[in-house]
């Protein structure tokens, strides 16, 4: 017999999984803190140091606004990119902590599971060939294929495919694969995911991004009313050595989301400002993208189909036929802080500000 009552077990058994979720919280805080002290010390060796008026008024809105100055830092980082304290600013751990698990849930784990994505969207901008599930091969319907049939499909128009691994994001697990590349029969040594297209991009993304393909990324969010409005829009940039768009090395210039118009200041990875792509040395001022009507009339439309998300980023291209192409849709902590920092805030109006009080009072 058991020394300890049921009740008592329960408990302590509750009591040590919320430390364990304190301890948790506590991590991840000091991760996203350490990463907006990099950038602020980044941005301040360019631009000099931040107006301490701002950064006052930031750790008092951080303070009486979001409930705790551990909200402050990244409202340092906003305030040194754009020269002045902005009130309705989202910091990047704010969103990460209390706005995305509030809000998200479990649900929006599925936009990771890319071989599972097309079912749900269900568009023909995704550039889906092929799916790999439980070491089985699939074609676009679902329907089972043989690893002949599938290097057909693959290679029928295109001597290359990309094929991105479920759970993967910020261009992790995506590899460029020939016929070569699969045995026509025996073991496919590859985990769940999806096979795409490569996208031929529109010559004005070519120009930008000649070695890399463009990403123009969208971001949509629930309105209180349930309608879908785009809140924000930047495009990201490879660089000459690299064969996709990686966060290690990216060219980042924000986009005006209403017209599509590229802000004539870009960012490197590291935040260092600069006013043309390093490789290319093409300026960004005065560039429009092309169709981006389309685009995000694309992006409010698919997201209208998953009003359980409240907040997701889209992140396609237009291709050489003037296109939208979809490549991925990210619904767990998609990136706000660059788009809040370069044209923020963009989320004013959606009540974020207050979940903080419900998530307290969980």
């Amino acid at each position: 017999m058991s020394l300890f009552p049921k009740s008592l077990k329960k408990t302590s058994l509750a009591a040590a999984r919320r430390l364990y979720t304190e301890l948790q919280q506590t991590q991840r805080q000091a991760h996203y803190n350490q990463q907006a002290q990099a950038v602020l010390r980044a941005v301040e060796s360019q631009r000099g140091p931040t107006d301490r008026s701002a950064v006052r008024q930031a750790d008092e809105y951080a303070r009486e606004v979001l409930g705790s100055t551990r909200y402050a830092p990244w409202l340092h980082v906003y305030a040194a990119v754009s020269g002045s304290f902005r009130e309705g600013w989202i910091p990047d751990n704010y969103y990460g902590l209390v706005v995305d698990p509030h809000k998200s849930g479990e649900v929006a784990k599925v936009a990771l599971i890319k071989s599972f994505t097309n079912r749900i969207l269900n568009t023909e901008a995704l550039p889906d060939l092929a799916y790999v599930i439980d070491g089985l091969c699939y074609a676009r319907d679902y329907r089972p294929v043989s690893q002949r049939e599938l290097a057909d499909i693959l290679f029928a128009r295109d001597d290359r495919a990309v094929f991105k691994a479920d759970n993967s994001y910020q261009g992790r697990s995506v590899s460029f694969m020939t016929r070569e590349d699969f045995p026509a029969e025996g073991h496919l040594p590859l985990p769940d995911g999806v096979f795409q297209a490569p996208i031929r991009q529109h010559g004005f993304f070519a120009a930008l991004s000649p070695s890399a393909t463009a990403t123009l990324r969208i971001t949509t969010a629930r309105e209180l009313d349930g309608s879908i409005a785009v809140k924000a829009a930047y495009l990201r940039l490879g660089r000459v050595d690299d064969d996709i768009v990686r966060s290690r090395s990216h060219v980042r210039v924000a986009v005006d989301p209403a017209i599509g118009a590229l802000d004539e200041t870009g960012f490197l990875h590291d935040w260092r400002t600069i006013d043309a792509h390093p490789d290319t040395g093409l300026r960004f001022a005065g560039r429009v993208i092309p169709h981006f009507a389309t685009a995000t009339q694309l992006c409010r439309s698919l997201h209208q189909g998953c009003p359980h998300m409240p907040c997701l980023g889209w992140d396609l291209c237009i291709d050489e036929d003037d296109q939208p192409r979809l490549m991925e849709w990210n619904a767990r902590y998609n990136d706000i802080k660059f788009s809040e920092a370069t044209r923020g805030p963009c989320f004013r109006g959606l009540g974020w500000e207050n979940l903080w009080r419900q998530h307290a009072a969980a």
